[in-house]
């Protein structure tokens, strides 16, 4: 067909006009979908027969590069006697954050789920117009600063304005505040503070240093003031860096109260934050009480400092409670953390009957305890020697084929949900929440997570999809690698029990 010129010219800018349109359409399109995150599903894997389990694992742990380590591994499954795969499962090593299975689950059977941990004010008789007052801490890890105003206005709605003379009682846990099985190196961290009934913030008070002009040393400043209790020798220093530097640090000089403060930081870095333990808990605790009165207008003439008061028959008139133990085991074991662990044992330790009639560390009678419920759980008494609550000390060592006996135990007991939800989930929660991810055991692990240097372990339930559910304990010892590469290897091994079937 032959068009004038003009509809012609028309014609071929019609054309031109729409194909332009199409093409930034199809721009547009690639550009946006190249914007949004890609998800990659993972590669089908076949199933694995429970007379291939073995060969799995084996081919995973036995590769060149790891056959050199210690490896202990349990897998059996839950409801009944099948145990699927044993290697070294009776001998001993060194467990990590996995002894906070024993603790939790002992605590929540010797102490129970609704218990709380209760920090109380008592009257003494008065002196005149002023009050005289008991505080009596029983170890509560989740007090803080912001909660001590709630014990002042307590004392304020008894029209208590004046105080002659307040003690404050941290005698509840007897004996050392530190264990004596933690290294050196981990005194000077916020994981590893003294345990003990006056307890703050964990224990903890983070310092904030952030550089000044070039020449001068680094400006430090502590979170909360009323809890500074270390002397500073400050080595550190504002400087132009290089890649050779070494960041900022706080060391504790031994036997002293002091920290030494090094490292270099540029003109324009920003801040950095360092966790340190207090170094005087209990005098942290009547500071930051005092200044709580003081601020409310309550006058104070004496402090003073006592071991087990005698409270009997003294009216309460004061106290804040603690979450239930239900909620101290699920951040035990989610964020796997060491505070909490110790203040359960320590709690144990206060139930032992004879807590009162001798000068036990409560400690050492929590371990006593946990070994009675242990050995109530079937558990070889051989198959164990524990030192701490949290894990944290190198001569705790343990047999994967307990941790195996205490899982499955516990999950015979009415406590046994509530233990099992307080591991964190594969994927998802707690210290496993970035782990599994887009795999088949994604969701189906609850676990306890564990590490040292050298050490990296998981022990907890799994349900695949295609078998029974099954309990296991992983244990590698001595190795060198970066704990995030052992991580990968233990999660290999994980993902292999999911695609167990039964075949």
């Amino acid at each position: 067909m032959n068009l004038p010129m003009p509809q012609l010219f028309l014609a071929r800018q019609t054309i031109a006009t729409t194909c332009g349109w199409l093409l930034m359409q199809l721009l547009t399109t690639i550009s946006a979908q190249a914007q949004q995150p890609q998800v990659v599903t993972p590669p089908a894997l076949p199933a694995v027969c429970q007379n291939q389990l073995a060969t799995e694992i084996d081919r995973i742990i036995d590769r060149p590069e790891l056959r050199r380590y210690r490896w202990g591994i349990v897998v059996r499954e839950l409801n009944g006697a099948s145990q699927l795969y044993n290697r070294d499962g009776d001998r001993l090593f060194i467990p990590a954050s996995n002894v906070k299975l024993i603790t939790t689950a002992v605590a929540l059977r010797q102490l129970g789920v609704a218990r709380r941990l209760r920090t109380s004010i008592y009257q003494l008789p008065s002196t005149g117009h002023r009050a005289n007052l008991v505080v009596v801490g029983r170890g509560d890890p989740s007090l803080t600063v912001t909660k001590l105003p709630l014990l002042v206005q307590q004392l304020k709605q008894r029209g208590i304005t004046q105080i002659g003379q307040i003690s404050f009682d941290d005698g509840y846990f007897r004996g050392e505040q530190l264990n004596s099985g933690w290294e050196w190196g981990d005194l000077s961290t916020d994981y590893a503070p003294a345990i003990n009934g006056l307890m703050l913030n964990q224990n903890s008070n983070p310092l904030t240093v952030s550089p000044q002009q070039i020449g001068l040393p680094l400006k430090y400043t502590w979170q909360d003031p009323s809890l500074n209790n270390w002397q500073v020798d400050n080595q550190s220093l504002t400087a132009v860096t290089s890649q050779t530097d070494r960041g900022v640090a706080a060391i504790a000089m031994f036997g002293k109260s002091t920290i030494r403060l090094t490292g270099k930081l540029a003109p324009t870095a920003a801040a950095t934050q360092i966790d340190l333990p207090l170094v005087n808990p209990a005098g942290s605790f009547i500071n930051a009480f005092n200044q709580s009165l003081n601020r409310s207008g309550i006058s104070i003439a004496n402090t003073r400092l006592v071991l087990e008061q005698n409270i009997f028959n003294l009216p309460e008139i004061a106290a804040i409670d603690s979450p239930t133990i239900t909620e101290l085991v699920n951040e035990t074991n989610q964020k796997s953390n060491n505070i909490y662990a110790e203040v359960l044992l320590k709690s144990i330790g206060r139930t032992h009957p004879t807590h009162y009639t001798s000068n036990e560390d409560t400690s050492t009678l929590g371990l006593a305890l946990v070994k009675q419920r242990l050995t109530e759980m079937g558990v070889d008494s051989q198959a164990y020697s524990i030192y701490d609550g949290s894990g944290l000390s190198r001569h705790n060592l343990v047999a994967p084929m307990t941790f195996v006996r205490v899982l499955s135990s516990m999950a015979t007991t009415p406590v046994g949900q509530i233990y099992r939800d307080s591991l964190p989930l594969s994927g998802i929660s707690g210290s496993l929440r970035n782990r599994m991810k887009g795999t088949l055991a994604q969701g189906i692990v609850r676990a306890k997570t564990g590490s040292l240097s050298g050490v990296t372990s998981l022990s907890g339930y799994i349900n695949p999809p295609q078998y029974s559910p099954l309990v296991f304990s992983i244990i590698l010892d001595r190795h060198n690698r970066p704990t995030s590469q052992m991580v990968k290897v233990i999660d290999e091994i994980v993902i292999v029990l999911a695609r167990l079937k039964k075949c």
